[in-house]
């Protein structure tokens, strides 16, 4: 006797359904967490570089992208990403106005020597003095 599977798009259907009606215990597993995300992906640092290194990991990457090829990309990214990123963008204002604040800051306290003709040695100078006080900066919020 064959095995009765139901056809693909009532399949899909209940799968995006279903889906869309776990977000409430997506979120309760987000805020209450079997262990700490953080640390648990700080001790596996070691696993993930091996992972990542691996042949095995290089074949399957190139096959996935072979596959997909660029109209897989396109589709996904003008389709589902499009339509996520107004959302996302907006969710991250305050994160984005919070973490850009001190560099825009340095930025606007910079006294820089005097422009000079273009190509000069005085404008590299200028590009020099904002590179390495952004460097800086970025290294100490780091804690070094």
């Amino acid at each position: 006797m064959a095995i009765q599977i139901k056809d693909v798009g009532t399949l899909s259907k209940k799968f995006a359904d279903r889906a869309a009606a776990a977000v409430p215990d997506y979120k309760a597993g987000v805020m209450q967490p079997k262990a700490s995300q953080s640390a648990s992906a700080i001790a596996a640092i070691p696993l993930w570089q091996q992972a990542v290194s691996s042949g095995a990991a290089a074949a399957r990457m190139k096959a996935g992208l072979t596959a997909a090829g660029d109209a897989g990309w396109q589709a996904g990214a003008s389709g589902k990403g499009a339509d996520r990123y107004p959302g996302g963008v907006r969710a991250a204002q305050q994160k984005w106005g919070t973490n850009v604040s001190p560099f825009l800051q340095l930025l606007s306290g910079l006294t820089l020597p005097p422009k000079g003709i273009r190509g000069s040695d005085a404008n590299i100078g200028r590009v020099q003095a904002v590179a390495a006080a952004l460097h800086a900066l970025k290294v100490s919020r780091a804690g070094g």
